[in-house]
């Protein structure tokens, strides 16, 4: 038990307080123990970083194949419209997909190549799922499902670039302007 507690204590800080900000000392005293019982349970910092990242990124996966398995009935249109929903409701919302995404964009100096390597993990995963709601449609498209799912995955960084830096406000913006036009782009119609 005091493993996942002090794997949660430390995504709560990793995403409140950055790499840099987070000590095992504070996440020690948040969890109950001494700094160096966490040792019992993880070598470093950095091994605890990692473990919480990779955790993070299974956890988002398993939470998009639940979305769009859920979704099988909607048009893609709204599939794909309620995913950037989604993201923004949960970027707030949910430690996991908070970290993940700050991570990607802020990943410790030293951590950076094993970071991006596990992000890219989730980035073919999401391409995956993408390709697959794309070759399942109904709705004529002027695209392939390659080509809609790499579209679609720049549309959601830019909206995630937004949402980090910029707030809500001009993620809606962003989001209802980005949209018509990329709905537009693939649409047969």
């Amino acid at each position: 038990m005091t493993a996942n507690q002090i794997k949660f204590v430390a995504l709560k800080q990793f995403v409140d307080h950055g790499f840099a900000g987070t000590s095992l000392a504070n996440i020690g005293d948040e969890v109950g123990i001494k700094k160096q019982s966490i040792y019992s349970h993880f070598k470093s910092k950095d091994d605890l970083f990692l473990i919480v990242f990779e955790e993070a990124i299974r956890h988002e996966i398993e939470w998009m194949n639940e979305y769009f398995e859920k979704n099988m009935d909607s048009s893609l249109h709204d599939i794909l419209y309620r995913f950037l929903e989604q993201i923004k409701e949960r970027y707030f919302n949910d430690y996991h997909l908070s970290f993940l995404l700050r991570m990607a964009f802020y990943p410790p100096v030293h951590l950076h190549e094993r970071v991006m390597g596990a992000f890219e993990t989730y980035l073919q995963a999401l391409e995956h799922v993408l390709q697959q709601q794309f070759s399942s449609t109904a709705t004529p498209l002027a695209v392939t499902e390659k080509e809609g799912a790499i579209s679609y995955m720049n549309l959601l960084d830019g909206l995630i670039v937004e949402l980090i830096y910029q707030g809500v406000d001009k993620f809606f913006t962003r989001l209802d302007v980005s949209w018509k036009v990329y709905w537009r782009g693939i649409s047969s119609n």
